[in-house]
């Protein structure tokens, strides 16, 4: 069985992607990659790629920002013909594609190769925030996923709330969830802790992600000199951040510096919770879950999540944390507080994470997926 894993970026800084390319090789599958260079391209990552690898590029005169719709238009076909003819030339049994961008090269190119097709949708693309102010843009892509997702193998996505939207929207067989759970390799359950009974949000600092929220619940939570905020990683909301933090003089409050991704689960474990504060600003943040909320399970946190369904729906399943009533400093404050003093409460929702992620991990997942490709041939 070969299979070609397509993606719309230089594949190296997808770690769901990496994930996938492992697995598959683990289970001793012929994987191919056809990637598209974008801004972040390494050439030195893209030949750590443990597998054949192709990364298609746009001519010159189609590079950077194009004005007009029709340029527009004219550079994505483009590059989705680029895309295709570098899928077909793999050769490929099966083509994973990832993500709308990922699907239309190579529902193309199955078409030529007459070939299997799965679709592993990381998101509601046409419900993320940056469509927002183009909804006719959005349409467009709508229409495109609705028709090709009616004629595609199978397709999977990231959550089970996901999972019913696109079933209901669309009208086809629910997918399958494969979450962006963590790899058992990746399990930190032993870890010296820092100093005090850390709550800790990691990540990129940007808006809906609940950094601010922490910050103003900071004042809430001066009673508790034990408790200690804590922020890793970097964003445009950073300087916003450290200001506000320098306002209210907040000195329960600490900024940790960015690391490796392969690191975040070991450094995580430092600290006493985790938070996955995922604030529905769009339908994709309503429908998703955290990849954070798997990395801190990874470390036997318990988590502070935001009300959101694939949330409640886990923690229903694991009771391994606390689901806010609303995403507000008081509400956060108050979470806080009850995993700090209910010592039993903290100690069970510990072991909950840990047992989560023992069930809920990579291997097990995406193994199942791998079982029905070789059942397909």
């Amino acid at each position: 069985m070969k299979v070609c894993d397509v993606v719309l970026n230089s594949i190296w800084y997808d770690p769901r992607v990496r994930k996938q390319i492992n697995e598959y090789l683990a289970h001793g599958v012929d994987v191919c990659c056809v990637g598209f260079r974008c801004d972040r391209y390494d050439e030195e990552k893209v030949a750590a790629i443990p597998c054949p690898t192709t990364i298609t590029s746009l001519p010159k005169n189609l590079n950077g920002k194009q004005r007009g719709i029709f340029r527009k238009l004219a550079r994505e076909r483009k590059r989705d013909q680029l895309m295709c003819d570098a899928i077909v030339a793999c050769r490929p049994d099966i083509i994973h594609a990832n993500d709308l961008t990922g699907l239309i090269p190579a529902y193309k190119a199955s078409k030529k190769l007459k070939c299997k097709l799965v679709y592993d949708s990381h998101e509601i693309c046409t419900e993320n925030l940056f469509l927002k102010g183009n909804p006719l843009y959005a349409w467009l892509l709508r229409v495109q996923e609705k028709c090709i997702c009616k004629r595609i193998d199978r397709m999977i996505c990231v959550s089970n709330a996901a999972a019913e939207y696109f079933e209901n929207e669309y009208h086809i067989p629910k997918p399958t969830v494969i979450t962006n759970c963590t790899l058992k390799a990746e399990q930190c359950f032993e870890a010296p802790k820092n100093e005090g009974f850390e709550i800790l949000n990691h990540g990129q600092f940007y808006a809906g992600r609940g950094y601010d929220i922490l910050v103003e619940a900071a004042a809430l939570l001066k009673d508790y000199p034990d408790i200690k905020l804590a922020m890793r990683g970097f964003g445009k909301m950073e300087r916003q951040l450290r200001d506000r933090v320098a306002a209210l003089q907040a000195e329960n409050v600490r900024f940790y510096p960015p690391v490796l991704v392969q690191e975040l689960i070991s450094h995580a474990a430092r600290s006493m919770v985790g938070v996955a504060m995922t604030e529905d600003i769009c339908l994709n943040f309503k429908l998703s879950v955290s990849n954070k909320l798997f990395e801190y399970a990874a470390a036997g946190l318990p988590v502070i999540m935001s009300d959101i369904p694939e949330h409640r729906y886990l923690n229903k399943q694991y009771e391994f944390g606390v689901i806010l009533s609303e995403n507000t400093p008081q509400a956060f404050a108050e979470a806080v507080v009850r995993l700090y003093t209910d010592k039993p409460f903290y100690a069970m929702c510990a072991e909950n994470a840990k047992k989560m992620s023992a069930e809920v991990n990579w291997e097990n997942e995406f193994s199942a997926l791998i079982s029905w490709e070789r059942d397909q041939l």
